[in-house]
């Protein structure tokens, strides 16, 4: 009986695990547009390259969350390499 329950422990732990990595990096390369509301997490990062920024820049988006009033950041950085 221990067992089973260490083996269901092993893979609720791999399950977490492969959800929070998924979450980390959801869409993974570069946006054409901006994630709708409640698709970033608090605090993740997304580039999106929707043409709002000067040549060689990118826009860079930062997840906030609607329960503690916290309003996405947004900003124009430099393109980083291999984007």
């Amino acid at each position: 009986m221990s067992r089973m329950i260490s083996a269901a422990a092993v893979l609720f732990l791999v399950l977490v695990e492969a959800n929070v990595v998924q979450a980390q990096q959801p869409f993974g390369g570069v946006l054409k547009k901006e994630p709708a509301s409640g698709y970033l997490l608090k605090g993740q990062t997304v580039f999106v390259d929707d043409g709002t920024c000067r040549k060689g820049y990118i826009k860079q988006i930062t997840g906030g969350s609607i329960n503690r009033g916290m309003h996405r950041q947004r900003s124009c950085v430099p393109r980083p390499r291999g984007l």
